[in-house]
């Protein structure tokens, strides 16, 4: 008889609530930064008739959601380069310096003729 076996997939990263590590921090990160900003803000102001603090951070906490779904996509490094360079904090015009190459093709590589070697050696003829 056959067995049926179960099949772990170890490229999928481990999910917790159907989000990954990465994704939860991101989340956390977001939560305590939406509590600080959103209790400093008065409370007398309001956008409609809800407090301004709360409206910001949802707003945090939505973003920081986004920013962790992000990271999923492409790898951190990728999004900082490309913020960077967005907002032109980097230069995106490099001028390379001269540097020495390499002679192509090589002059010491010496090939050989085919002609010369036989593939299948002659065998000498027997009297």
């Amino acid at each position: 008889m056959s067995q049926v076996h179960r099949v772990i997939n170890l490229r999928e990263p481990f999910k917790l609530f159907g989000m990954t590590l990465h994704q939860i921090g991101w989340l956390a990160l977001g939560v305590i930064l939406a509590f600080a900003v959103g209790s400093r803000v008065p409370g007398e102001w309001k956008m409609g008739n809800v407090p301004a603090g709360i409206v910001l951070g949802i707003v945090i906490v939505g973003v920081a959601i986004v920013a962790g779904g992000f990271t999923e996509l492409k790898p951190m490094v990728w999004w900082r380069n490309m913020f960077m360079y967005r907002l032109g904090l980097v230069p995106k015009l490099y001028i390379p310096k001269a540097e020495a190459g390499r002679v192509y093709p090589d002059p010491t590589i010496t090939e050989r003729s085919d002609a010369e070697e036989f593939y299948v050696e002659r065998e000498g003829r027997m009297d």
